[in-house]
């Protein structure tokens, strides 16, 4: 298997052929590709010359991108005989991603070694409150695994710098998020992608179940599955969400090279991810419902400042203006005035909070009202054996530093937990 960086000629002189191939489109700047790309570079090494890896810079190839209606990275292009016969958007892990090639390729995919079922801890959340958690654990010697439906590392690798990340001036969010990943793994954690559907509570065992009906038992839990960004609940927002609604300025910012965008929100996301934008877009306005702006001062001056940046107060977001299937702008009401008005736009950046992502446990008793884990200073929550760590649980503060706190904390109370 070769990795192969073609341009746009060169990769529809491919599909002319008739070859079959796997194609990545990334972004540099993309956090979940950068993890991709170490996903992509194992599985050079596992399926020798089976089959070719084309990359695809979206940056380099704009007008491909456009032609394959690429809107999200990275976007994974399964190619058989030069026809594209299945794509997917995001992260994929070795194990989804081999059997695959192998099923593209007409091999048998790799069977998979069953999971155990049987564990001391079971992180919930592969972000960093679970990460840490999982260091921790490991380190005390706890047999330890680690659920996650998506890619390692939470938002982490939807975070393009950190600026107050103790020790660096600034970081890169998904090289932070592999580090803690790859420290996790080395120490001998198990990592499965799968989805925590319920947590039964047995007294000194929990169960663990999982899509499918996938069960695993473990004497005490850690939760750190975080929030989800919460949306506007307008006409057209649903639609178009991956299509010119995002909710991930380092994910999808060069999508909007040379656009307008529109940001709703006034807290810290909205105001970073708007100085992010501006780099890429023609312009970017941002609406607030009042002109009492919760985000850092320092970062308000930063937006303040920036002549590609306007902020309008006083708005209120009534629906997300479609014309011939894409996002044309944002249709708000000025709540001074009443008047109405219609922003153009080419993308819709929602940033007014996050819900916490706790469904799967909402019958335990171990939440409040918005949600959110309740928790005692050593991040037990009301179930002995069950604990909470990062966004998910009720705090004052939710940043990087303050999940990985929780994390170390939570996996040193499981310890102690388990161990009597």
């Amino acid at each position: 298997m070769a990795i192969l960086y073609p341009n746009s000629l060169e990769f529809k002189a491919m599909l002319a052929a008739k070859k079959t191939f796997f194609a990545d489109f990334f972004a540099t700047w993309c956090g979940p590709c950068k993890m991709e790309s170490y996903v992509l570079d194992d599985l050079d090494k596992i399926m020798g010359d089976k089959l070719d890896i084309v990359k695809i810079d979206i940056d380099k190839e704009p007008e491909l991108t456009d032609e394959l209606n690429i809107t999200i990275v990275p976007t994974l292009l399964f190619i058989k005989d030069g026809e594209i016969v299945s794509r997917y958007s995001g992260f994929l892990p070795l194990e989804r991603l081999q059997a695959r090639l192998e099923k593209l390729i007409g091999n048998k995919p790799p069977v998979e070694a069953a999971p155990e079922a049987t564990y001391d801890l079971i992180i919930v959340g592969g972000g960093a409150a679970g990460l840490t958690s999982a260091i921790y654990a490991r380190r005390a010697g706890l047999k330890t695994l680690v659920l996650e439906a998506f890619a390692p590392g939470g938002k982490l690798i939807k975070t393009f710098e950190l600026e107050n990340w103790p020790g660096h001036k600034n970081v890169s969010g998904s090289q932070l998020a592999y580090d803690i990943y790859e420290q996790a793994m080395a120490l001998g954690t198990d990592y499965l992608y799968e989805k925590a559907e319920q947590i039964i509570d047995k007294g000194k065992q929990k169960i663990v179940v999982c899509e499918g009906n996938k069960r695993f038992a473990a004497k005490a839990v850690i939760i750190a599955t975080g929030t989800v960004e919460r949306t506007l609940g307008i006409p057209g927002e649903m639609e178009m969400i991956g299509h010119g609604v995002s909710f991930c300025a380092v994910c999808d910012a060069a999508f909007y090279r040379n656009k307008p965008v529109v940001i709703v929100g006034a807290g810290n996301s909205a105001f970073e991810e708007s100085l992010y934008l501006a780099e890429f877009a023609t312009h970017v306005t941002i609406l607030a419902r009042n002109d009492q702006y919760i985000a850092e001062l320092i970062t308000q001056q930063k937006v303040k400042d920036n002549p590609k940046i306007t902020i309008l107060p006083f708005r209120e977001s009534l629906e997300v203006v479609v014309e011939n299937g894409k996002v044309a702008g944002m249709r708000v009401k000025n709540t001074k005035t009443g008047n109405e008005e219609i922003i153009p736009a080419s993308g819709i950046f929602p940033y007014i909070g996050a819900d916490p992502v706790t469904n799967f446990v909402k019958d335990l008793g171990i939440t409040n009202a918005q949600g959110y884990l309740q928790v005692n200073e050593d991040m037990s929550t009301a179930i002995p054996g069950i604990y909470g760590a990062g966004d998910v649980c009720a705090k004052v503060l939710r940043q990087v530093v303050t999940a990985t706190n929780d994390g170390a904390i939570a996996a040193q109370s499981a310890l102690k937990y388990i161990r009597g």
